[in-house]
């Protein structure tokens, strides 16, 4: 077995931290490119998924029949930061469907950017569940109950027609039964099933490449890929990472994060589709990660000041350290 990917974290010129990345590169028929560490545990993908969980939304013809935007379906595969940009689409979107903030069953927090929070606090407004950072996938799986015709109370529901829907199309791009393996529910209360790392990286390179999928699915995929390569912003938002990968690499990567230290990316020049987990569940680490990955399989940003290691300041903006690839 290969062992892990270690992202270590550094102050000044010592090493504070340690972080164990378990990963994995696949093609579209699951032949493993490069892995590290015991990829075969089973990995919740969490977020990660959004963009594999948004297909039924074009497959079932539901995007064009409401004539969805791009940024609507960068939206449907986001973890947005709640700033007003994205809190202002998923209202409208709501409004579109002729529902508000109460049909959405993902929960309230407040936004994920301390600026939009901010702003909302000083604009006398509380946080509601338009604010939450899977808002726009929830309006996705409202849009797909809509145009099914299909009574869209408790869609977070696993045994709920939307989300028996979701999670077999998420099957198939996988190539494995996702209803066979442990179930959790995931933060925003939809079900989240333990899967091998493995498969998800080869359905992110089914996504990103449309290979080993029918051509009607081929073509859900590289909208939904298109939608996130082209709007970035509206999958994660300002000083996300997420974000920042796609601008760098300018539509040659599609990519998602997960929460406890999940990333999965799509590369479709290659056919390749990456699959990361963090053991100890630090996203940074995985973010770090993807960086190397990308770099290591060949993939070169057009953004020519986009690094590898993340600098980390302190609040007077000193440069302290960075979280950086060890390379024994």
């Amino acid at each position: 077995m290969q062992q892990p990917l270690i992202i270590e974290v550094t102050r000044g010129n010592y090493v504070e931290s340690r972080h164990q990345v378990i990963a994995v590169v696949s093609d579209s028929t699951g032949r493993r490119v490069r892995q590290w560490g015991n990829v075969e545990q089973l990995v919740f993908p969490r977020s990660t998924a959004k963009p594999l969980q948004a297909m039924p939304l074009l497959l079932s013809g539901a995007a064009e029949a409401l004539h969805l935007s791009q940024q609507q379906l960068a939206m449907a595969c986001a973890s947005h930061n709640s700033e007003p940009a994205h809190t202002q689409l998923v209202g409208n979107w709501l409004q579109q469907l002729g529902m508000t903030s109460t049909d959405l069953q993902c929960g309230t927090h407040w936004p994920g950017l301390e600026s939009a929070t901010i702003q909302l606090a000083q604009s006398r407004h509380t946080a509601c569940p338009i604010h939450n950072n899977c808002s726009g996938k929830h309006c996705g799986f409202l849009s797909l109950a809509y145009h099914r015709g299909i009574d869209h109370q408790d869609y977070i529901k696993a045994d709920h027609p939307v989300q028996q829907e979701v999670n077999q199309t998420m099957g198939r791009m996988l190539d494995l039964d996702v209803f066979a393996f442990p179930m959790g529910i995931d933060g925003c209360s939809i079900p989240t099933y333990a899967l091998p790392l493995p498969a998800l990286a080869m359905g992110f390179a089914r996504f990103g490449s449309g290979e080993q999928l029918p051509q009607g699915w081929a073509q859900a995929a590289q909208a939904l890929y298109q939608a996130m390569v082209t709007e970035p912003f509206y999958v994660a938002g300002s000083e996300r990472h997420c974000t920042r990968v796609m601008q760098a690499y300018s539509g040659q990567v599609a990519c998602k994060t997960g929460a406890e230290g999940v990333f999965g990316a799509a590369v479709p020049s290659l056919g390749y589709g990456i699959a990361i987990k963090a053991l100890d569940g630090n996203s940074r680490a995985a973010e770090v990660a993807l960086n190397y990955i990308l770099n290591t399989i060949g993939l070169n940003p057009a953004d020519t000041n986009f690094t590898q290691h993340q600098d980390l300041y302190n609040r007077n903006s000193m440069l302290v350290g960075q979280v950086r690839v060890a390379l024994e």
